[in-house]
């Protein structure tokens, strides 16, 4: 305006949850719980550092404190007839706490407590505007790496078809030994085949990681003013997890090189969900 500039500066990074940090003159304490909640109703994820900053653009911006001049003054005629040398000059006095005081702004003259909250509402919407676009970019990150990890999932599908035969062999191999060794130990028989049995079948993990990653692209594909941050968090972490179990019960390479590729994308995901809202 004509008598003051206001600025507003808000700086959002990636967090789990809101973490708002909102710095204020002293001449607008009493407006802190108001912005505090305008910030709130506008974003529910990410730290928040808020600054805001006035300036009068006419007139005398800082006041001198008489009084504390005066004393200093005084305590340095005390200080000299002690018998110490030198003089208190006008730079020094600069320097010294309390000597200038900024010159308080007065809110209440022209409209100036609308001012501040409309500039502050502006640069607000100015960070949603920029985080909206900065999200449309991620989803289509997003949706990049779900459709490489629907290919993995095909592929790992594929491969799981073989793991009962390779277990069986194996198994068959084993029992083969213990009778060729005369002694058939009915526990021995019994926990080999419970390992078999618990190290053929991933058919629900890759049944869970198809349900995870259709319920990731529906949380996507919902409704653009939807807060999903912490949700696609949380599904991100699943997939994590049925894809270490599937490739911790990988029995051959090409199951294993294609779970690890899945944990790669997955790992992509994770770090950028941090900065959906």
């Amino acid at each position: 305006t004509e008598a003051i500039h206001v600025a507003v500066e808000i700086r959002t990074v990636n967090s789990r949850y809101l973490d708002l940090n909102l710095r204020l003159p002293k001449e607008l304490s009493s407006l802190e719980p108001e912005l505090r909640k305008e910030v709130q109703s506008s974003l529910s994820r990410g730290r928040a550092d808020v600054y805001l900053d006035l300036t009068l653009k006419s007139g005398s911006q800082y006041d001198l404190n008489e009084a504390v001049v005066e004393n200093y003054l005084a305590t340095a005629d005390k200080i000299r007839a002690l018998g110490a040398e030198g003089k208190l000059d006008v730079s020094t006095l600069f320097q010294l706490p309390g000597v200038i005081m900024p010159q308080p702004v007065d809110l209440a003259a022209g409209g100036l407590v609308e001012t501040v909250k409309t500039t502050f509402r502006e640069a607000l919407e100015k960070v949603v505007s920029t985080r909206t676009s900065e999200g449309s970019e991620l989803k289509k990150d997003f949706l990049q790496h779900l459709e490489k990890l629907q290919q993995l999932t095909d592929s790992i599908d594929q491969q799981a078809e073989k793991v009962p035969d390779y277990h069986r062999q194996k198994l068959t191999k084993r029992l083969e030994r213990l009778q060729q060794e005369g002694t058939v130990d009915e526990t021995r028989m019994t926990q080999e085949i419970l390992h078999f049995v618990e190290r053929a079948d991933i058919t629900e993990e890759i049944t869970r990681l198809r349900s995870h990653l259709s319920h990731f692209e529906q949380e996507l594909r919902g409704t653009e003013s939807g807060v999903v941050g912490r949700r696609l968090d949380f599904i991100t972490q699943e997939l994590g997890r049925e894809m270490n179990t599937i490739l911790s019960k990988s029995p051959f390479a090409e199951l294993s090189e294609a779970a690890l590729e899945g944990k790669t994308e997955i790992e992509k995901i994770r770090e950028q969900v941090q900065n959906v809202e």
